[in-house]
Order: structure tokens, then C-alpha cells, then sequence
């Protein structure tokens, strides 16, 4: 059985919100252009200010909607080009794995998903520096002391993309 990553909820909901921001904003346009202005009653007196209330309050909504959700599938995106660009042109280092934690931060069904965490010493500074992996639904405790790929942009050495499969992670017996 392959291990994936936890599910990317960003690219869930931001398809969500496009498409229900896409309805509503249909909608909004279509009862505007075919829609009777004279019979839609509301708290205005006039029957036309009331159209012109709803089509407007379902076609902004909706657009806005649609705005939330596409920026949300934009950002994943390009987190994902980015992720390609690094594999193919990014800085090498080899790094070895230290910890394994959970993330706090996220529950699935009241499991937290784990991480790794891998540490680089720089040969010629001498400094060390960190490195967080993905989350993965799985016990990563047998990945610590593995050696893993991690690709840094050229010029800024805080965006990076730890090559890290659980996959190759040795059995524990």
C-alpha cells in the first residue's frame, strides 16, 4: 500500500467555494437579464429596488465566492510548480533525518499526522540548519537516522522541498 500525503484540504475547499461562488454568481447574472423586476417582494417598497438588491447580493456574493475558492486552487498550484521547479533546478544537500513529531495543528478522524524533521550541517560555516518534511498519516519513527535529498532555490534558502518518500522507510520487525 503506497503512503500519501494527508489530504490537501486548501484544493477541497477552494473547489467548494468555486463552485458554489460560479452558482450563485449564475444566478445573479441569469435572474438580472431574465428575471421579472416587478414581482420580487422585499423590505423596500418598490418591487425594482428589490430586484436589484437580490441579483446584486447573489451576483457580489457569488463572485466573491468564486474569488476565495480560485485563490485558494491558485496557491496550491503554484506551491506544486514550485515544488517542480526545485527538483529540477534547485541547490542539492543531503541531509540526515533527527525527530519524527505529530502535527498539533491538524486532526484527521483524532489522529495528528506526522512529520520529519531533517538537520543539514553546513561544511563550511559550520552551522546547522533545519528542515521540515510534509505531513504523513503514518508512524515516521523509522525514518530517523535516513539520509534524504533537499532541493533549495538558489536564492533564497528558505524555500525548499525535502525529497522525502515514507515509502523507503525501513520495516520495523
Amino acid at each position: 500500500m503506497k503512503i500519501r500525503p494527508a489530504l490537501n484540504v486548501l484544493l477541497l475547499v477552494g473547489g467548494i467555494f468555486s463552485i458554489d461562488g460560479f452558482v450563485f454568481a449564475a444566478i445573479g447574472i441569469l435572474y438580472f437579464f431574465f428575471g421579472d423586476r416587478y414581482s420580487v417582494e422585499g423590505s423596500f417598497d418598490d418591487p425594482v429596488k428589490n430586484f436589484y438588491m437580490l441579483t446584486g447580493v447573489f451576483t457580489v456574493m457569488g463572485l466573491l465566492f468564486l474569488a476565495v475558492g480560485m485563490g485558494f486552487i491558485i496557491h496550491e498550484f503554484r506551491k506544486k510548480l514550485r515544488r517542480k521547479a526545485l527538483l529540477e533546478s534547485g541547490y542539492r544537500i543531503y541531509g540526515t533525518i533527527s525527530e519524527t513529531y505529530p502535527d498539533k495543528k491538524i486532526t484527521i478522524n483524532g489522529i495528528h499526522p506526522n512529520y520529519v524533521v531533517c538537520r543539514y550541517e553546513d561544511p563550511v560555516t559550520l552551522k546547522t540548519e533545519f528542515y521540515r518534511s510534509l505531513n504523513y498519516c503514518v508512524d515516521l519513527s523509522g525514518a530517523i537516522g535516513m539520509t534524504v535529498s533537499i532541493y533549495l532555490d538558489p536564492n533564497n534558502h528558505s524555500i525548499y522541498y525535502m525529497d522525502f518518500d515514507p515509502n523507503l522507510m525501513p520495516v520495523k520487525y
